[in-house]
């Protein structure tokens, strides 16, 4: 007779019969059903002793602090305030913390003896524990609260995984009737060997239902028809083929293709948004018929629990989307990927079907890669989405939203590389911001631009979609109730093109992509047109629509941001007429981005019109507010912080031309102001420090912090300056995090040697700047030789800088056998010489109607509110610059014309003093 040998442990499902040599070894779960509550809490109350056991080995202290610092490990997003815990992640939360304590205060054996209150904490926390991912769990979460709980945390803890052995229970599979329950029943093993060693036990006659009744499962997971000891969970090769496997024949279904490749494993997707998605392009009918398809091909989950149906990728649905479909939504063998498109041909034998994988450019910088933008008539699009699901540039959006400051216009010197094509337009969004990058081309064409890419078909269908607005914007509701929906977009926040018969979002849609298209030809048909009174109404109708477009975006709780960038402000500069077009532009179009709760600003302001004034909502005025932005702006270009003057006079003129009655006292309104802020100064580029800290909780102490903004003002600054260009820091920033989760500012130094040799310490001379950043990014000493070949220099240019180098603060000599080499030191000395932190330009700031104070005491509120919950916060400020030195005085009575400018207050960013290093400027 043959004895069975203990097959090695290893992750996945994997089958026990006659014909295979594992054993049943494990906690052994027998009479395994198809109904999940049958066999889960079992199985999960005979994993808790052992569960307890290895938090024990863990255990650092008391079982609150255990179970933090467990969950950030499994759940690194789970503290996070600005978005709400899923019911898969409350439930992940609350499991873990009753298994903590069931470990480390109760043990092994509870005694009998416990009061009646333990006994039943004891009963409770049980009851939590065994119940998780079942439905009947704390908040009745579903598979995603067993992923993310037991699962996660053996899978963090175990050094070899756990062993399962589940016996089926052939009648009760067999004669089943509900599909589903099956289907869910197997979604639990596949979950469950994600952290454990599954060995399953069926008959041959359950194993032949199983594989006609889920054929998908059994050849994913249990591979009936090849290897019987293979699992997906260990094996990638087999697991992209059994994604080719499932997608393979949508050769001839291009509308499934595009379906699938416009999902998203991280959020789901309603029935509705598909719809309306120009990218899909399906017809209402055929969106469920489709889903169902790829349901069936365990492509994509459907969660029918809520008033809509939402539809999102499975692993395999990510994984056919990332490997078997190029950028075009085609497809694409996986190792027609593995190869180089300029040597082998493809394959197949109709290229209409499967199509050559684009080149990701790779060797190209961030701002080249923005800069390669097409030919928009070629094959380009006018609007191109920065950030695509396949886009290997994942920072992108972060990069260029960090260094905006929120309702103000920000200054950033940065060399851009011009477009390929000017008319292109860039948009990018998050679950709350939405991104818009685009090039200076006048007036007119910049404003078409910024309409085009707000309104755009992508923006329609991926941002302001009918899921968040309502079929009927009911989503917008600011929830006082106070007014229908429709006069708050209509009379409140001044919507356009918003009638009486355009209050469903399909006929909004239809009716704002007319204008939108009616606009954009006139555009380009009076761009160089001599037509002055054609384009002031132009001018006219697209400042509306970009008014509209903001005041929707903000009622739908997006934070709007726009990029202009400027790549040559010198050309600019030298000619007057340029010079005077932009700074209008800025004058004319920033003031009609504002809003006050629900209230149009400008209209509030500044319209004189007696019938737009009637269409008015009544509105009262709170003491100490003011108006605020619905879009941020950055202008970035090579030293465009010399226009902060022209840019701040031009602003001022325009805001102090106010309405009569708002002029003369007789009608009051909130002050607007419009900061202009120098983005590259010390405060500037510890605000965008900061931001990059909270947004990946990373755990820097003040100190750290104030080394950091020195030593990216140090790496970025031109000689004689102490200005850097924010985005640089950025990129060194988030180059820094991918090492680690908390980079010291020896490993970001390290990051910020990677950029280009011009951008890397421009105090330094280019060799001695090539040889500084080679010896960062060498992980070993190294000597002459070694250093010339790496930084790609010459012999006499190396002897003539290395001096220069050796006197830097981190670099050090060493000798190895009698020869002496380079290397630096990861500790940054205690004499490392400060940055002045008063030699930079200061932020200027208009005021409008300024009959009001800062909102300083409730900007200080809620930072205090924030630090309670966020001790590691409590001594940074990030919020945008605040004018704190001085309350301007009402503006006296003058008639309308006469009416005298606000005065324009210098100020400097403050910050909260630190009692733990920080500075106070």
């Amino acid at each position: 007779m043959k004895i069975r040998q203990p097959a090695a442990r290893k992750r996945g499902v994997r089958l026990v019969s006659h014909a295979t040599e594992i054993s049943t070894e494990g906690i052994t779960c027998p009479a395994v059903s198809p109904r999940l509550t049958e066999w889960v809490p079992a199985l999960l109350d005979k994993l808790r002793p052992q569960t307890e056991r290895t938090i024990r080995e863990h255990a650092a202290t008391d079982p609150w602090h255990t179970s933090s610092q467990l969950l950030a490990e499994i759940l690194p997003a789970w503290h996070q305030t600005n978005e709400p815990w899923t019911d898969d992640v409350a439930e992940a939360v609350a499991y873990t913390r009753a298994i903590t304590t069931l470990a480390l205060t109760y043990g092994d054996d509870p005694s009998s003896s416990l009061s009646p209150y333990h006994q039943q904490r004891h009963a409770d926390l049980t009851n939590t524990v065994t119940s998780i991912g079942t439905g009947r769990g704390p908040v009745n979460a579903d598979l995603g609260a067993l992923a993310k709980g037991p699962v996660a945390l053996h899978r963090e803890l175990d050094a070899h995984p756990t062993t399962f052995t589940l016996l089926l229970d052939g009648d009760a599979w067999t004669s089943l009737t509900d599909r589903r329950t099956g289907v869910r029943a197997l979604a639990a093993i596949a979950v469950l060997a994600n952290g454990f060693d599954v060995r399953v036990v069926a008959s041959p006659r359950v194993r032949r239902h199983l594989a006609k009744r889920y054929p998908k499962w059994i050849e994913c997971h249990l591979d009936l028809t090849a290897s019987r000891d293979g699992s997906p969970h260990t094996d990638h090769t087999r697991t992209v083929e059994t994604a080719w496997k499932a997608i393979y024949d949508l050769d001839t279904e291009p509308g499934k293709r595009r379906l699938l490749g416009n999902l998203n494993h991280e959020y789901a997707r309603s029935y509705q948004d598909l719809t309306t998605d120009h990218a899909i392009d399906v017809a209402d009918g055929t969106i469920s018929r489709y889903i169902l398809d790829l349901e069936d091909r365990e492509l994509v989950t459907v969660d029918r629990r809520g008033q809509h149906n939402t539809v999102q990728l499975t692993d395999l649905g990510k994984l056919a989307v990332h490997e078997c479909l190029d950028d075009t939504d085609g497809l694409i063998h996986p190792n027609q990927r593995r190869l180089d498109e300029r040597l082998t041909g493809t394959p197949q034998g109709s290229t209409s079907t499967v199509s050559p994988r684009r080149s990701d450019e790779e060797t190209l910088t961030p701002d080249e890669w923005v800069a390669t933008t097409g030919d928009p008539d070629a094959d380009a699009e006018y609007v191109q989405w920065l950030t695509g699901p396949r886009n290997t540039k994942t920072h992108l959006h972060e990069r260029f939203t960090t260094v905006a400051h929120d309702d103000a216009i920000t200054l950033v010197d940065a060399h851009p590389h011009p477009f390929d094509d000017g008319r292109v337009a860039y948009l990018s969004h998050t679950n709350d911001q939405t991104h818009v990058v685009l090039q200076w081309g006048g007036p007119l064409a910049t404003l078409g631009r910024l309409a085009g890419a707000l309104l755009s078909e992508k923006a329609l269908s991926k941002i302001l979609s009918p899921s968040r607005l309502g079929h009927e914007f009911e989503a917008i509701d600011d929830d006082t109730h106070a007014y229908p929906v429709e006069r708050i977009l209509r009379r409140g926040h001044q919507v356009g093109w918003y009638s009486d018969v355009e209050t469903t979002y399909g006929a909004w849609r239809k009716r704002i992509t007319t204008v939108r298209d009616r606009l954009l030809a006139k555009v380009a048909e009076l761009t160089a047109s001599d037509d002055t009174a054609a384009r002031a109404t132009l001018f006219e109708d697209l400042h509306g629509l970009i008014a509209s477009a903001t005041q929707l975006y903000h009622a739908a709780g997006l934070e709007l941001t726009t990029t202009i960038r400027l790549p040559d402000t010198d050309a600019l500069t030298r000619n007057p007429t340029q010079l005077r077009d932009l700074c209008a532009f800025l004058a004319k179009t920033v003031p009609k981005q504002s809003v006050y709760g629900i209230h149009a600003g400008y209209r509030m302001l500044f319209e004189d019109r007696p019938a737009k004034l009637r269409r008015r909502l009544p509105y009262e005025v709170a003491p100490d507010t003011q108006l605020d932005l619905t879009m941020s702006w950055v202008l970035a270009g090579p030293t465009v912080t010399d226009l902060g003057e022209q840019i701040t006079t031009a602003l001022t003129r325009e805001l102090s031309d106010v309405r009569e009655t708002i002029a003369d006292g007789t009608e009051h309104a909130p002050p607007l102001k419009i900061p202009v802020v120098d983005g590259t100064t010390y405060p500037a580029i510890r605000r965008a420090i900061e931001r990059v800290a909270m947004t990946h909780d990373v755990q820097w102490t003040p100190r750290e912090r104030q080394r950091l903004v020195r030593l990216c003002l140090r790496s970025f600054s031109p000689a004689d300056t102490h200005q850097a260009c924010p985005y640089d820091v950025v990129a060194s920033l988030l180059g820094a995090l991918n090492e680690s989760p908390t980079p010291t500012p020896a490993e970001v130094e390290r990051a910020a040697a990677t950029r280009s040799s011009t951008r890397f310490r421009p105090d330094l001379p280019p060799t001695a700047t090539k040889l500084y950043a080679t010896l960062l990014r060498a992980t070993q000493p190294c000597g002459r030789a070694e250093l010339i070949e790496r930084a790609g220099i010459s012999a006499s240019s190396y002897d003539r800088r290395i001096a220069a180098v050796s006197e830097l603060e981190r670099v050090q000599p060493v000798h190895r056998n009698g020869h002496r080499r380079w290397t630096t030191t990861d500790a940054t000395p205690a004499d490392v010489r400060s940055t002045p932190l008063l030699a930079h330009r200061q932020t200027t700031t208009t005021e409008r109607v300024c009959s009001h104070t800062s909102r300083w005491a409730s900007q200080q509120s809620a930072h205090a509110w924030t630090a309670l919950f966020t001790p590691h916060l409590m001594y940074n400020d990030t919020s945008r610059p605040m004018n704190t030195d001085s309350i301007a005085p009402d503006h006296p009575s003058s008639p309308r014309g006469t009416h005298q400018p606000t005065t324009i207050h210098r100020t400097e960013t403050p910050s909260l003093h630190s009692k733990q290093g920080g500075e106070t400027q």
